[in-house]
This record gives C-alpha cells, structure tokens and sequence, in this order.
C-alpha cells in the first residue's frame, strides 16, 4: 500500500499535467510559479548580503555622520525584486545628515540578491554604528526583518477508485509526524 501511495505521489510530482488531466486547475501543476519547486529567496541569504556590505555602511557613517548619537536611529527599507536586484529604497538616519540616507541607499542599490521565484521580498535592517573607545564600527544586525509570503502548496490528484485506506496512509504520509520507535 506505501508502494501504491509512493507512486501516486511520484506521478503526481513527475507528470505536472497529471494535475490538469485529473481535473485540476493549471494552478495545481508542480511547475507553475509559485510552487513548492520554484527558489525562494530566504532572509538568511539577504542577511549574508548585507552582512557583506558592512564596510560599505562605514564608509557611509564615517563620512557622513560625525558621532553615534547622530546616526544611532539607522536602518533600510527596501524591496528584493525577484531578478535580485533592490528597488524602493528607503533610508532612514534619524537626526544625521542627509547625505548619510544616500550614500547607504547607493550601498544597497550595489547590492545583488539572488534571482527567485517568489513575489518581491521586502525587507527591513536596522543600522547598528557605535562609537566607543575602541572606535566606531558597523555592528552586523543578527537579523533582517521581511514580510512572509505564503507559499501555496500543489494539489494532489487521486484516482476515484482509492479507498479510506489509502487515502488515511498518504495523510500519514504527508501530514502526520513519524511515529516514535519502539523500544527493542
């Protein structure tokens, strides 16, 4: 029966228009944007960039803004298109001058994010920059702020002639936890 269950699922899987056939929606096939096959770009992978443009965003704070406290409410606004490329860019330095907002928005615009499938990501990342004994610097953010996007996930279609049986084994099968293993 799992053998039976592992090949509707392989069909369904190999064979997109299989969806279609079993009166499905085109929407429903593997191979339509927005499915589980498609690249998503993940906010680790945005955070990995912009951790990259850390100098950048010194260069910005040591030209631009003469103390901490000018900067200290810092961070950028912007939205991943999904050829990687950042487009709405918004920079907000607080009280630091102006010319701070634009040099981190030419950072940014320099940056290339990896190409996905997904809806434009937009993202939001505060702008650490101290200034101590030890000196100034750009703190890496441990995080990067985005709103989530769902993703959908395909239909799969079943044969009319499936029982309860089967149908309850491929729910366990794809929904349900593994069982524990019993003790020998």
């Amino acid at each position: 029966m799992i053998r039976r269950a592992t090949g509707l699922i392989a069909a369904a899987v190999a064979v997109p228009a299989l969806a279609l056939a079993m009166g499905g929606a085109a929407t429903d096939a593997l191979n339509f944007p927005g499915s589980p096959t498609d690249r998503y770009l993940d906010s680790d992978e945005v955070r990995a960039v912009l951790h990259s443009a850390t100098e950048g965003f010194f260069e910005c704070f040591r030209t631009h803004a003469r103390t901490g406290v000018d900067a200290s409410d810092s961070g950028v606004t912007f939205t991943v298109q999904r050829d990687g490329s950042a487009t709405d860019i918004f920079a907000e330095v607080g009280s630091a001058p102006e010319a701070l907002a634009t040099c981190l928005s030419g950072v940014i615009t320099a940056l290339e994010f990896g190409e996905h499938d997904g809806n434009p990501l937009e993202v939001s990342y505060p702008l650490v920059y101290q200034v101590d004994r030890q000196g100034a610097r750009v703190l890496p953010y441990p995080v990067v702020f985005s709103k989530p996007d769902p993703v959908r996930l395909p239909l799969l279609p079943l044969p009319a002639n499936i029982g309860p049986g089967e149908v309850r084994m491929l729910e366990l099968i794809l929904v349900e936890d593994a069982p524990p293993e019993a003790d020998p």
